[in-house]
């Protein structure tokens, strides 16, 4: 689950340049890029995904309203839960400035000026929902990884010195994992903590940390 949340002047964006941030800003983060994660949960992943324009009435700086033709500031305020944003936190705020580098017309000066800020915000568990239910973290990993986990990938063939995660199938390094599990006569690695509980939970397991 992520909310963001595009603020800017009037007319700063286009609505070609609001077609590729509500594009880019959502894809450019969940990649499945070699991780072999099933391009299935990272379609799930992506719909739970909303980025919503916001074009201020005013924009005040240094206690001052912007000049005309002053470049544009932006900000960007991105809600996703608790548990995922110390992780999630240093690259989206990385590939978001990106992703306005590339459609901005002095792409420079987001590098070299505060022009953009992005904030992470954290949502504890049990304060959001829908469906008409308060869902915590468990809950959206279960419906990213529905469809891992209904067809699931086979552990068997994969590269030296990695992992089946089997909650949401990516292949993952186990020098790398956020934890492994021998289970059922296979090791698995887990991408992080939310996929090992879910596992831990559904199957039972009397395992009280990750090891």
């Amino acid at each position: 689950m992520m909310f963001v949340e595009v603020l800017y002047p009037p007319g700063a964006l286009t609505a070609d340049q609001r077609h590729v941030l509500g594009d880019r800003l959502v894809t450019d983060v969940m990649q499945a890029g070699d991780s072999g994660a099933p391009e299935a949960v990272i379609d799930a992943g992506r719909s739970l995904c909303h980025v919503l324009f916001r074009e201020t009435t005013d924009w005040y700086t240094a206690g001052h309203a912007l000049a005309p033709g002053t470049p544009p500031p932006y900000l960007i305020r991105v809600t996703v839960p608790e548990n995922w944003r110390a992780e999630m936190g240093p690259h989206l705020v990385k590939a978001f400035t990106k992703v306005l580098a590339d459609i901005d017309q002095q792409p420079s000066r987001l590098y070299d000026e505060p022009a953009c800020w992005i904030h992470v915000l954290g949502l504890p568990d049990g304060v959001a929902g829908t469906m008409g239910r308060p869902l915590g973290e468990a809950d959206l990993v279960r419906i990213i990884t529905k469809p891992h986990r209904d067809a699931p990938r086979s552990p068997s063939d994969l590269p030296p010195g990695t992992g089946l995660d089997p909650t949401c199938g990516m292949t993952v390094p186990f020098e790398h994992a956020d934890a492994t599990l021998d289970y059922d006569g296979t090791r698995y690695a887990f991408c992080n903590s939310g996929c090992y509980d879910v596992f831990v939970e559904d199957h039972q397991i009397a395992v009280p940390h990750p090891q």
